[in-house]
């Protein structure tokens, strides 16, 4: 009896060590795969990564009944939308999701908080053209965020920030001033939605989360960001997108889920310039 009880033990420990690492990636997908011409060069780029975890945002034109579906080809049986109006964000998995808040109220597009292999996980789509709007949402998932945190609990918040991080700011500052000549409007518009010194990742920071690709990659990659991909015609070649590239999609974690981050990085396969104007950005943590 002790002698199988040592040996079971001995399996477990082993197949303990040997559990394969958890892949998580964040995608806008934009208006649902590029305007719905693209799910299936989607659904087959996301399931070549085999991915344990994916966040999507811009699932426009989905349902849950459609999300399920689709998930489906990337070998994901768990599958959740925030709403099926708008721009909905949604999470896969390959294993239970549990949804812990479905938020919709004083969002631009809302936000999305499930429970997925232990860890609490927040898919966000903050606002693209207010600066003070995405500062009030960055303060309401901070705000969900912190006592989880101050509890040891693992907390992953990923997804399109549509904002600047203040880890980036000394090459943004190297960039050429842009001398468009703009109209009184367009003037108006860019100011609203300027994000002056990063405050709004600043607040996600302060929290201790880390931001993974930041921690993994070189700043050379990160100065190619993950907006804009070459399906946009105004960012096709090399010269146009000289400068012009932004990183706004981000996957943060908390300290300890940090320190068992292998690798993180901004797949730019040929594929992703015909499914979105945004890059995916992975994860690799160690189960």
């Amino acid at each position: 009896m002790i002698r199988t009880l040592l040996i079971c033990t001995t399996l477990l420990c082993i197949h303990t060590a040997q559990a394969e690492p958890l892949r998580i990636l964040t995608y806008n997908v934009l208006y649902g795969f590029n305007h719905a011409k693209a799910p299936e060069i989607g659904a087959k780029w996301i399931a070549e990564q085999k991915p344990d975890i994916v966040a999507l945002q811009e699932l426009n034109g989905f349902k849950q009944e459609s999300l399920e579906k689709i998930a489906k080809k990337w070998n994901h049986d768990h599958a959740v939308i925030l709403k099926e109006r708008g721009f909905p964000v949604g999470l896969t998995a390959n294993s239970g999701i549990t949804v812990i808040e479905k938020r919709l109220d004083d969002m631009w597009h809302g936000y999305l908080h499930c429970k997925v292999k232990g860890m609490h996980i927040f898919v966000v789509h903050l606002s693209p053209a207010q600066h003070a709007f995405r500062m009030k949402e960055a303060k309401l998932v901070c705000a969900k965020a912190k006592p989880l945190l101050d509890a040891g609990d693992s907390v992953l918040i990923l997804g399109d920030f549509n904002c600047n991080s203040p880890l980036d700011q000394k090459w943004l500052d190297t960039r050429p001033k842009d001398e468009e000549t703009i109209d009184e409007k367009t003037a108006k518009r860019r100011a609203v939605n300027a994000d002056p010194n990063s405050a709004v990742m600043t607040q996600f920071l302060a929290l201790g989360l880390i931001d993974l690709v930041h921690a993994k990659q070189p700043t050379g990659e990160l100065e190619r960001g993950t907006f804009a991909t070459r399906l946009l015609p105004k960012y096709r070649t090399d010269e146009q997108r000289k400068n012009k590239t932004w990183r706004i999609d981000f996957i943060l974690a908390d300290p300890t889920l940090a320190k068992r981050c292998t690798s993180a990085r901004i797949p730019r396969d040929k594929e992703v310039d015909l499914i979105s104007d945004h890059y995916p950005v992975e994860a690799i943590i160690e189960n």
